[in-house]
């Protein structure tokens, strides 16, 4: 079974794929300029910033996932 295939047998699913694809291009885009919230801070931002990174699938090992301000960026080689 090809993902076409499988695509077709969720009802509904292909008028609203293209705006997840976007919502998660967006939100990668946007975690990957986006700074990491101060440590302790409150308000909106951190919210906004794990709701931006949980979308965007940015857990894990990813490289900007949870890194402080504090700590500096591991040098590039």
């Amino acid at each position: 079974m090809d993902f076409m295939t499988a695509l077709a047998a969720i009802p509904g699913a292909g008028s609203i794929l293209p705006y997840i694809t976007t919502a998660i291009a967006l939100c990668a885009a946007a975690a990957a300029i986006l700074p990491h919230p101060a440590a302790g801070a409150t308000g909106l931002y951190p919210v906004i910033y794990a709701v931006v990174n949980f979308i965007a699938c940015n857990f894990g090992k990813a490289r900007n996932a949870g890194v402080s301000a504090s700590t500096p960026a591991a040098p590039q080689s």
